[in-house]
């Protein structure tokens, strides 16, 4: 089962941690083989890649149909990788599973999640691709990124807050399980918490909901 960041708060000073996506516990072949096989299914072709296996409710046949163009590319971001356990009998470790997310072209409307299980011993892929489309995948660095660059640009309480001084900030990947008036199932949405890196500073915190999916910036005033 995928293991998600939505109970996680962490703390960055200026950008997100730099550690690299690969798991730095694998011997460094098996890590060259995985950087290999993200490079290579860096830029996809389609939204929904094509003979993949629904793992839950299926995209619409108009999300199937998406083709990427040079003028409109399908985003992608690498959100998580988990090597499998070891098999009785054997101490290391021989596959991992690679999740993509992939914004939905139509803004607004909630993206999907590729799976790709890689054996580490050649670097290729076993099995299906899967697509979900109701999982609650973890945010990915770029993603995290853009929502501290929209909620510097939407507030001007932060934009105050980084005059002039060094800022950390904490997030939390909210789950959204309800319809409300700013955000619907499945979007992508953040909790940041933006605080003066100084100890002695007396400048108060600013906190943003930042949905990425709507691309809205609300003033977390609670």
């Amino acid at each position: 089962m995928m293991r998600t960041l939505s109970m996680l708060a962490m703390t960055v000073v200026a950008s997100a941690a730099d550690e690299p996506m690969v798991p730095q516990s694998l011997p460094k072949a098996q890590q060259t083989l995985l950087l290999k096989f993200l490079n290579e299914h860096s830029t996809p072709e389609r939204y929904v890649p094509a003979a993949a296996k629904f793992v839950d409710t299926p995209p619409s046949p108009a999300e199937v149909a998406i083709a990427a163009s040079k003028e409109k590319p399908i985003r992608q971001y690498t959100v998580q990788i988990t090597p499998h356990r070891p098999v009785p009998g054997s101490e290391s470790v021989n596959k991992a599973d690679v999740y993509f997310y992939r914004p939905n072209p139509e803004k607004g409307k909630q993206g999907l999640t590729v799976k790709h299980t890689v054996d580490l011993a050649t670097g290729k892929q076993i099995g299906e691709t899967e697509v979900l489309t109701a999982a609650h995948t973890p945010i990915s660095r770029e993603e995290l990124s853009e929502s501290v660059t929209l909620a510097k640009a939407d507030l001007p309480a932060l934009k105050a807050l980084y005059a002039g001084r060094e800022v950390k900030w904490e997030y939390l990947q909210m789950k959204i399980n309800r319809k409300s008036p700013t955000a619907d199932p499945g979007d992508r949405v953040l909790r940041i918490v933006f605080t003066s890196a100084d100890a002695e500073s007396d400048a108060a915190p600013v906190r943003a909901i930042v949905n990425l999916t709507k691309g809205t910036v609300l003033l977390d005033d609670r």
